[in-house]
């Protein structure tokens, strides 16, 4: 998930803070962005409205 580690640095939201916007822990956060667990696509959809971009672009390499 380096799309999504590089979009939240590059908007400097830390993991804590999108955590609480979509709902799901700092740890669960770092597990998406280091690939340990798969990103659902219903937090896709919502990490997308956070940051107004198409959730689909993701799971882009």
């Amino acid at each position: 998930m380096k799309k999504l580690t590089q979009l939240r640095l590059k908007k400097k939201v830390t993991q804590e803070e999108l955590g609480k916007a979509i709902g799901v822990s700092e740890k669960t956060i770092s597990t998406y962005e280091t690939g340990r667990r798969n990103l659902p696509v219903d937090k896709a959809k919502k990490i997308g409205e956070y940051f107004q971009v198409n959730w689909w672009q993701l799971y882009e390499d």
